[in-house]
């Protein structure tokens, strides 16, 4: 009887343990955290990543990323490790303290900001012609997404210059133009680049442009008194309107596709940039052509690819043509004793627009020559044989940053 009641006694402990076992095993966490995430997944470098995470209990989180380790535990946090350049997979573990764990993983992009890469003359000769390319990239060492380009502006001693895309098709790449100013001084052109990205962010670059000075020789023009009278108030206003309207007609893009050329192989009487004075004892004023003297009947060719925008006969410029070039750049014949093109009419390279005569305020038979950028009076000489100003081997051209 006494060995019985032992059994039993035995046998209601080893149920009573194992009924206690299992209520245990029953009320063990099994269950993972539950994770909450908010985070960019594309951000400027160097910003913070600014990584939100939140559990539904207390954890110890990891996270894994660009080469760093962090922990924290916490049951909401932020993590504000700066974005490193280029694409990076982020590694989120959450572990609670039963040990079970949550993992995620998440694509961060760092982007650099936009580094221009300015292409401009250094040395120029004061009222030439100042071609600048800039390319946009990327400024990281390795390869790395680049940025939005929201805006490019670019200047030339404070006056803005519009852009372009490159005509060879760059993507990557701006073209702009500019006429530099006429001077008997030494000066230096400060030009300034700077891009803004989709952040926000503003990269700028600067670059000194020198400008060699015009002869400051002046020479004195023989012109008669009938000559002069040509110079009224009437015909300046005349003459104004018509390059105006011209002006306002301008096609945005380029029009040529070929080195510019010269319209006559004329005789330089008078060059670009010369100082003269119309009337003895008269105010001093810059030449802004380049006069070659030829037969009259000479033909005139146009130096290069564009559209007719003036064609006439004018008081002071005579036979007078203007060629829009596109993209800013607009070449005038002077004097021409015929004219040969339509306004309207579009022209190729070396086609005839007129022959030389000696029409309007001239001493004899010659094409006055200019070649105007943005209406600014350019060195017409500086555009021969080249597509685009500072091409050609003479430049020294130089980057800045």
């Amino acid at each position: 009887m006494r060995r019985r009641k032992t059994l039993l006694t035995l046998l209601a402990v080893a149920v009573a343990t194992l009924g206690g076992l299992v209520v245990t095993a029953a009320l063990r966490d099994t269950e993972p955290p539950q994770l909450y995430i908010e985070h960019t997944a594309r951000l400027p470098e160097g910003e913070p990543i600014r990584l939100f995470v939140s559990s539904d209990e207390p954890a110890t989180f990891v996270l894994e990323y660009a080469g760093r380790s962090v922990e924290e535990v916490a049951q909401d946090h932020t993590f504000d490790l700066p974005a490193v350049a280029g694409v990076h997979t982020a590694r989120l573990v959450a572990t609670d303290a039963a040990g079970n764990a949550t993992e995620e993983s998440l694509v961060l992009t760092g982007v650099p900001p936009l580094q221009p890469l300015v292409r401009v003359a250094s040395r120029v000769t004061a009222g030439d012609p100042l071609g600048v390319r800039v390319t946009i990239g990327s400024g990281a060492s390795e390869p790395a997404p680049v940025a939005e380009v929201v805006d490019v502006l670019v200047t030339l001693d404070g006056v803005t210059l519009p852009t372009r895309p490159a005509a060879d098709g760059s993507s990557d790449t701006l073209e702009a133009l500019a006429g530099t100013t006429m001077t008997v001084e030494p000066t230096t052109a400060v030009l300034e680049v700077a891009v803004i990205d989709e952040f926000g962010r503003r990269t700028e670059a600067v670059h000194q442009v020198e400008l060699a000075p015009l002869p400051v020789e002046v020479e004195q023009l023989q012109l008669s008194a009938a000559t002069l009278s040509l110079i009224t108030p009437e015909a300046r206003e005349l003459e104004a309107a018509a390059l105006e309207g011209a002006w306002a007609r301008a096609e945005p893009v380029r029009l040529w596709t070929e080195p510019f050329m010269m319209p006559i192989g004329g005789v330089n009487t008078s060059g670009f940039g010369d100082a003269r004075r119309y009337a003895p004892g008269g105010p001093v004023s810059f030449h802004y052509g380049l006069d070659l003297a030829a037969p009259t009947g000479t033909p005139v060719y146009a130096t290069n690819s564009g559209r007719v925008l003036v064609a006439g006969h004018y008081p002071i410029k005579g036979g007078f043509v203007a060629v829009d070039h596109g993209a800013g750049v607009m070449s005038y014949y002077f004097h021409l004793s015929h004219v040969g093109v339509q306004e309207g009419q579009e022209v190729g390279r070396g086609e005839l627009v007129g022959e030389v005569g000696s029409e309007g305020l001239s001493t004899g038979p010659h094409l006055h020559w200019e070649m105007r950028v943005h209406g600014e009076a350019t060195n017409p000489l500086a555009w021969v044989d080249l597509l685009f100003p500072g091409d050609g081997p003479k430049d020294a051209l130089g980057d800045a940053r």
